[in-house]
């Protein structure tokens, strides 16, 4: 995207939004949590398993082998992360502090579970310029990762007069490898590893590739073995 924000404002600010993510600024914001807390840390081991101990990021077998020892940890973590964060406090202007859960929770005893009705219908520029955190898009840390995770060569967009869904919608398709075990195998393979699954220390990590690397190889060579003979 070309810029995430502009610092005029007028009374037709909805339709001068610059750049596609505007609406976007609290997920970014939590997305740059996610990242610095929990994404960055597996990064960062990956990185470590294909400089130093022969993780191939175009061999299909390693990443089905990075899934099947580091993913249910990965999937820890997260939640591990979205538990903390829904009971962490958040400042509230002309109110006091709370948490997300107790927003949630409380909000739906007063207002009820669909919220209430808008006392005046807003215009097309309204709603389009309705929820935006203008004071969010200038945090330098929530533009560095808009910058780095964006098309910089996308156009700013506008739903305003748009009869259906954007032209373009943002996917991210993500096959799994096929599993070159059977079932004996996997539990074979999980029993070797066992002793560092469930970590995110350097360590733990390397030793658990370590080893079902090994295994893996060592069984795709045996099985081609027999097929040669």
């Amino acid at each position: 995207m070309d810029q995430i924000g502009h610092p005029l404002t007028c009374s037709t600010l909805g339709s001068y939004i610059w750049g596609r993510s505007v609406h976007n600024v609290r997920i970014e914001r939590l997305w740059v949590d996610v990242t610095a807390q929990v994404g960055a840390t597996w990064a960062n081991l990956f990185t470590q398993l294909e400089i130093h101990y022969g993780l191939d990021i175009n061999n299909a077998h390693h990443i089905w082998l990075l899934q099947f020892l580091f993913l249910p940890t990965i999937n820890q973590d997260l939640t591990f992360f979205a538990e903390a964060w829904n009971e962490h406090q958040i400042q509230i202007k002309d109110g006091p502090n709370r948490s997300p859960i107790d927003m949630f929770n409380f909000d739906m005893l007063v207002h009820g579970v669909r919220g209430s009705d808008l006392t005046e219908a807003m215009s097309a520029e309204e709603l389009e310029a309705y929820g935006i955190d203008w004071e969010g898009l200038q945090e330098d840390h929530l533009i560095h990762s808009l910058q780095m995770n964006n098309d910089i060569q996308e156009e700013a967009t506008s739903w305003i007069g748009q009869p259906g869904p954007p032209a373009r919608l943002n996917e991210v398709r993500v096959d799994s490898p096929h599993a070159p075990f059977d079932q004996d195998e996997c539990i074979s393979l999980q029993e070797r590893v066992q002793p560092w699954l469930g970590k995110a220390d350097d360590e733990s990590v390397t030793l658990a590739w370590v080893y079902g690397l090994a295994y893996m190889v060592q069984k795709i060579t045996t099985d081609l073995t027999h097929i040669e003979l």
